[in-house]
Parts: structure tokens; sequence; C-alpha cells
């Protein structure tokens, strides 16, 4: 029976080109916004597509800013989160 040696080149398993993870304290996870703002998270990155919320992406994951969750809840306060509905006939 014959074996083989397998030999393979040396390979960086990563580049040395990696960031720094960015300074997130003024920011919050999509979960962390939708349980203060009494939203679904899918409604909180709906939001944020629609640029109603400010964030950034680090990785995989976003991030939406403290500040704008804040400013959101202010304009809102005193309404219905749900906006106005039709009245019935």
């Amino acid at each position: 029976m014959m074996t083989y040696e397998l030999k393979l080149p040396a390979v960086k398993l990563f580049a040395s080109t990696t960031r720094p993870m960015p300074d997130l304290k003024d920011y919050m996870t999509t979960e962390e916004a939708a349980k203060k703002m009494g939203f679904h998270v899918e409604h909180i990155r709906r939001m944020r597509r629609q640029g109603k919320l400010k964030g950034k992406k680090v990785g995989a994951m976003w991030f939406i800013l403290r500040e704008s969750v804040e400013k959101h809840l202010q304009e809102m306060a005193g309404k219905n989160k749900f906006g106005p509905r039709p009245k019935k006939q």
C-alpha cells in the first residue's frame, strides 16, 4: 500500500487588513431598539431602510444610533404607534 504525503503551501487564515472594531457606545442593536420602541425587530429594520432611523453596519449586524431612536420617540410622543385608523362604516 502506498502512502502519500500532502504538502500544502502555508496560508494566512486572516488578512492583515482587518479593521479595528468601531466604538459602538452611541449605538444599540436592532433588538434593543425594537424593545425600547415597542416594535418588532423587522419593523426596526424596515424603518432603517426607509431612513427613519440611522444606523451602521458592522460585519453582518446593523446597529441603530441611540440619538435616532430617542428623536423618533420624541416625535411620536402622545401618538398611537399604529397610526391613524380608518373609521369603520
